[in-house]
């Protein structure tokens, strides 16, 4: 098996290693699947880097909401005092939302006093505003999540000059609010759940204008003769949580009535009707993951007996997402392996996460028999069949393994057992026509004694159709009805099967050329590289053969696998695999 050389990466490492902090280091390690034909690794996100998404949103996107009269308005979740307790001190990092329609999409995050029961939202002003993400346009993806990171917002500053990093930390005294202002939009863009609305926490739209700002709840702003019970699709990210899941729902299945005090004012005067609400068509649309923009975790490296044979890219900033981090390795040679997972952070290359060790055994390719033509079976050619093809057909092999198999077809002179024609195939069925039997095997007039075998192989072991019983058919061809003359058999070009195939070290191929020309044949590997030129010559027309010793034109001998053969003249060219076996 050839395994990836990661050795300037592990140069980079002995250089780059950095000593990492408590809670950088990947954790439980485990191979979830273990096979020479591949091994599955999962670990958990270490613990300075786990989400955990707050929404009031059930998670199923339902349709799209704007205004009718068009115009800025916040759409937003408010998450009271009295729902931040559980996550006090805990890292803001990422707003994730729905587009229901094209827009323009400014996120931003709000901190107000629940003392002073009438301070709301200031998108107008910013001078509540404690975080902001880059202005984003959505022209597509309506109905997928889209995730922002979110940045610290300066007082008295713009939003352009946001820049650096959250380092806002949930503070449960506070009131929070999270959603975003929209702009230059033709229908609607906000995207809601199917509710029912979480009332005054889910729901929430704060208008603002020259004379102040409101609070309102969707229903509330709902035009004349619309029903608004949803939820906008809005999530926030948390980091440093003892909570055991990373991605959960804060509120939308729990019974939770909103303290008085907490209360949008009902003082508030209504929504000017610029601002009224108004839907788009229901559509129920599956949530596929955004790509997010940035990670704090820039990948993973998987080390497999000491050596980097994965970068992983990380999954753990994507929303509704639970599944841990994981690789799955193709396939390996039998033998004992270990494991180890190390993150890069930005303090650094981290520790590494705890070993797993398997030993791989190879499992042979199961039982297969042979079925048509039967045992004995006689093939008469006539001048009207002599185009029409022999149908040679096997049972599947199945590989517990999981690894690819090929099938090996070879068939046999009685007469002659070592002038044979084989090929590998994917297929369980094999149809060479009678002109081709013939041109293989330059037959002349006469009754032939044939014989067929099938194999099966994963690269390692190799098993016979149909056990000792049935492992070889015979069968007779007869060209008497052609009255062939062998002096007057034509020669055409083709490239045989190699023989053996499988092999080890070395293999045979056969050609057939209709004039005296120049011949090259060449391996090369399955993507294009020429490993060995076999010879370049002035060949005389007939049968040629060309041996393969395993080696590269250094001397050098190759890995095993599947290669591919080529012949090559001014009037042919044909390409075959073989496969080498270690």
């Amino acid at each position: 098996m050839k395994i990836i050389n990661f050795f300037l990466i592990n140069l980079i490492f002995v250089l780059n290693i950095a000593i990492s902090q408590d809670g950088n280091t990947p954790t439980n390690l485990s191979i979830d699947a273990a096979s020479v034909g591949g091994v599955q690794l999962s670990w958990d996100t270490p613990e300075n880097y786990r989400r955990n998404w707050i929404t009031h949103s059930n998670g199923v996107y339902f349709t799209g909401i704007g205004q009718v009269g068009g115009g800025s308005v916040f759409y937003g979740q408010k998450y009271p005092d009295s729902l931040l307790s559980e996550y006090h001190g805990m890292l803001v990092k990422e707003i994730a939302f729905v587009p229901g329609d094209t827009s323009s999409f400014q996120p931003l995050i709000f901190e107000t006093d629940p003392n002073n029961i009438g301070e709301v939202p200031d998108w107008l002003n910013y001078t509540n505003l404690v975080l902001s993400a880059p202005l984003a346009r959505y022209e597509s993806g309506f109905g997928a999540w889209a995730t922002a990171e979110l940045k610290d917002h300066v007082p008295g500053n713009t939003l352009s000059d946001d820049i650096q990093p959250s380092s806002y930390i949930i503070d449960s005294t506070k009131n929070l609010y999270i959603g975003y202002v929209i702009s230059d939009y033709p229908l609607y863009p906000a995207g809601c759940d199917n509710g029912p609305a979480l009332d005054g926490l889910g729901n929430m739209v704060v208008w603002c204008n020259t004379n102040g700002c409101g609070e309102l709840t969707l229903a509330e702003a709902a035009a004349e003769g619309t029903t608004l019970d949803y939820n906008w699709m809005i999530a926030l990210s948390l980091i440093n949580s003892n909570a055991p899941s990373r991605t959960f729902t804060l509120s939308y299945h729990e019974d939770i009535s909103l303290p008085k005090n907490n209360q949008h004012p009902s003082s508030v005067s209504p929504l000017p009707n610029s601002f009224l609400m108004g839907h788009g068509p229901r559509q129920e649309i599956f949530l596929d993951i955004n790509t997010l923009r940035n990670r704090d975790i820039s990948n993973y490296f998987l080390f497999e007996n000491g050596v980097v044979v994965d970068v992983v890219q990380p999954t753990y900033l994507e929303f509704n997402v639970i599944t841990r981090e994981s690789s799955i390795l193709g396939p390996r040679e039998p033998g004992t392996y270990s494991y180890f997972v190390r993150a890069q952070t930005t303090d650094g290359l981290s520790d590494s996460s705890n070993v797993v060790s398997v030993d791989l055994e190879n499992n042979a390719p199961g039982n297969f028999f042979l079925i048509a033509p039967e045992e004995n079976a006689s093939i008469s050619v006539t001048p009207s069949n002599l185009n029409n093809p022999n149908t040679f057909i096997w049972s599947n092999s199945v590989d517990t393994d999981g690894q690819e198999l090929h099938y090996l077809f070879k068939m046999c002179k009685v007469q002659d057992s070592e002038f044979c024609f084989d090929t590998t195939m994917t297929e369980r069925i094999y149809q060479p026509t009678n002109q081709s039997i013939i041109d293989s095997f330059s037959l002349g007039n006469g009754d032939f004694d044939m014989f067929w075998s099938v194999r099966v192989t994963d690269g390692i072991d190799t098993l016979f159709a149909g056990g000792e019983d049935d492992s070889i058919r015979y069968f007779t061809f007869s060209t008497t009805q052609l009255g062939l003359d062998p002096s007057n058999i034509p020669t055409n070009y083709s490239l045989k099967q190699n023989y053996p195939n499988p092999f080890n070290p070395s293999t045979t191929i056969e050609y057939h050329i209709a004039k005296s020309e120049f011949v090259s044949i060449s391996i090369f590997d399955l993507a294009g590289n020429r490993i060995k030129s076999i010879f370049n010559l002035h060949v005389d027309s007939g049968l040629g053969y060309a041996k393969w010793d395993g080696k590269n034109e250094l001397g050098q001998n190759v890995s095993g696998g599947i290669y591919l053969y080529r012949i090559d003249t001014p009037s042919f060219s044909s390409t075959r695999k073989m496969i080498l076996l270690k």
